[in-house]
């Protein structure tokens, strides 16, 4: 082990001892030498959130199929940083897994924003079946040219817009707001050509944004608009339902490399029997969520009128049909 890569180790910042060991083949307390490695898993959601579930999940079956070598640690609430923070980390190899929204990716590279189309996927069977297939696929392949090796695609449910305002029925109603979006220049793009101010801002802002008016509003699924509590700072629910969420469950390419070839299948079986998991803890837990958002006074609203949405949108989708290339051949609405 080189000097820098020692003085790393002591100082804490880097990945834990048992993953260099194992990475170096040796070492009686890596992977390879038999021993159990840590695993640091970070997110930015709430521990209340089905996708903390899932990551335990995943630790759970990685240990049965790895014989105990390896024990995956959950950090929420954003505990080792932001998305942003965490993805850079997991792509030097410093942090060994995060889980993100999609659309932060695209800070690596434009066309995985392709998943931020608005109305791209016209039912959620579409996005599964486009993840679970080519399009998935490709994007996993863009990915680890950056050293972000995708183990699951999560469901993150419809995202919807909600507000301090008033009720969102059509475009016109959102001219003029300012509503949170993340990073990401297609979800920019999109709620500016609604008429909204579109206010890029970190998963963790929001909240206080909303307190201090910063902004009027954001857009997210009802479990993310409860477990994280926008709902006492936002009243107002509207069922846009402009896009279906998608968070991948990332492990860095390089630490990923190290490990022994059959206990990256390990992570691979465990990645894709997580993602089974997860699909159906989101869809069980959701109908609950929504209850809840009401009986902390939300007002949900369902009377939206989606073709008028859609038709507003059209001009996203040909501004970047350029920039999404061939992948857009692999969307049902092209």
């Amino acid at each position: 082990m080189d000097r820098r890569r020692f003085l790393t180790l002591a100082t804490g910042t880097a990945i834990t001892t048992g993953s260099l060991l194992a990475g170096c083949g040796s070492g009686k307390d890596g992977a390879a030498g038999g021993g159990k490695t840590d695993v640091r898993l970070g997110d930015t959601v709430n521990d209340s959130n089905p996708e903390i579930a899932a990551e335990k999940f995943f630790g759970e079956r990685l240990a049965a199929l790895s014989k105990n070598r390896y024990e995956v640690k959950v950090f929420p609430n954003g505990t080792l940083g932001d998305h942003n923070r965490m993805n850079e980390q997991v792509r030097a190899g410093s942090l060994q897994m995060t889980k993100t929204l999609f659309a932060n990716l695209t800070a690596f590279d434009k066309k995985l924003g392709v998943l931020s189309l608005p109305y791209a996927f016209p039912k959620q069977d579409d996005l599964f079946t486009a993840l679970d297939g080519a399009l998935g696929k490709q994007l996993g392949t863009i990915l680890e040219g950056y050293d972000l090796k995708v183990l699951a695609y999560f469901d993150s449910g419809s995202r919807n817009v909600y507000n301090k305002k008033r009720p969102i029925k059509t475009p016109a109603d959102l001219r003029g707001l300012r509503i949170r979006v993340p990073q990401d220049a297609v979800a920019i793009d999109t709620f500016n050509s609604l008429g909204a101010q579109a206010t890029p801002l970190a998963t963790n802002e929001i909240y206080s944004a909303l307190q201090q008016g910063v902004i009027d509003g954001a857009e997210n699924n009802p479990i993310f608009y409860v477990t994280n509590k926008h709902v006492e700072e936002a009243k107002f629910w509207s069922w846009t339902r402009h896009q279906y969420g998608v968070d991948a469950l990332l492990v860095s390419r390089k630490w990923f490399a190290e490990q022994p070839k059959d206990l990256q299948d390990a992570f691979v079986q465990s990645g894709l029997e997580t993602q089974s998991h997860e699909r159906a803890l989101w869809r069980n837990e959701t109908d609950g969520y929504v209850k809840q958002a009401g009986d902390k006074g939300g007002k949900i609203n369902d009377d939206v009128d989606t073709a008028a949405f859609v038709q507003a949108v059209k001009p996203v989708l040909d501004k970047n049909r350029a920039t999404f290339g061939d992948l857009m051949k692999l969307l049902p609405v092209s």
